[in-house]
């Protein structure tokens, strides 16, 4: 018995698009002519459409068919595809076939052409839409050009009330966009922000929150707590030197008084004076200077040429 061989996704995905194509094209050549249907929408990106579920997704899919590549930065191209998906979910809700929906966005997209490229006013443009019916209902569109000959009567009126209640009422609105240069503040600006400096500086350090845990822990907190222990330990060291150049510069003296104490007392005496008063005295004049340090970098900064 021979083997049987699966036939790999892509090669499906090809030979699918392919049929897709043939079908697109044999459909546009078996269109009359002047026929608004399969012009903006081939019959295969109809059907895309259709499937969609979600608002969103129609959207996103309705935006890669008609190219509208810069619609979350642009306000032209994002009111013709809000303009697009509006009208082609409200025609699926009423029912219209594929033909239906695919001549139906051929008709938006022409009244919106005639006001941005045409300059057209409202009642030339509502002569224009009344044209695009004229023939409807007819039973042979060959004869003569009619671009809506699948519509009849019923969805003729149907569609004149959408377009009148939508496009057609802000009509002025649409003028004014496609007349007016978009405003470059809308979709940018120029933000200066400021870096928090050094634990010890005039601004706060970052919250616990705004980073994770493990690299506050990590880098943040242990850096902290490497500087107060230098910090400590350079204390500590210079109590000590204080403490015993004081007790022999005392020793060494020769008064009365100090001959009666002993030298432990001294010493308990020297250390606790240095511990209480004159540490912490450093220690304050310490913050202030790097709080001097840490301002005067900040004037630098804002001052250095960009």
């Amino acid at each position: 018995m021979g083997k049987t061989h699966k036939m790999p996704s892509a090669n499906r995905k090809h030979r699918k698009k392919k049929q897709e194509k043939n079908e697109d094209e044999e459909a546009v050549e078996k269109e009359p002519n002047g026929s608004f249907a399969w012009r903006d929408l081939l019959p295969s990106q109809v059907r895309t459409l259709m499937q969609t579920e979600t608002p969103e997704d129609l959207q996103d899919k309705m935006a890669n068919i008609l190219n509208f590549d810069q619609h979350e930065v642009n306000l032209t191209e994002a009111t013709q595809l809000d303009c697009f998906v509006i009208a082609f979910h409200w025609a699926k809700e009423n029912g219209f076939d594929e033909r239906q929906l695919s001549g139906f966005i051929t008709l938006v997209s022409n009244l919106l052409k005639n006001i941005k490229e045409s300059h057209m006013s409202k009642s030339e443009n509502l002569n224009y839409l009344k044209e695009c019916f004229s023939g409807v209902g007819s039973d042979n569109p060959t004869v003569m050009p009619i671009p809506l000959y699948f519509f009849k009567l019923d969805h003729a009126k149907l569609i004149m009330e959408y377009l009148i209640t939508t496009l057609i009422h802000h009509y002025s609105l649409y003028e004014y966009l496609y007349t007016q240069e978009q405003d470059e503040l809308i979709i940018g600006t120029d933000l200066c922000t400021e870096v928090c400096s050094e634990m010890n500086g005039p601004f706060p350090p970052p919250l616990e929150e705004g980073m994770p845990i493990e690299i506050f822990e990590n880098f943040h907190l242990s850096k902290t707590k490497d500087a107060q222990v230098d910090d400590e330990a350079a204390d500590a060291s210079f109590g000590e030197e204080l403490t015993d150049a004081v007790l022999k510069a005392v020793e060494a003296s020769e008064s009365e008084a100090v001959k009666t104490v002993p030298a432990t007392e001294l010493r308990r005496i020297i250390e606790k004076i240095t511990r209480e008063m004159i540490i912490p005295a450093k220690t304050e004049l310490r913050n202030k200077i790097k709080e001097k340090e840490t301002g005067y970098l900040t004037r630098i900064e804002k001052i250095q040429p960009k």
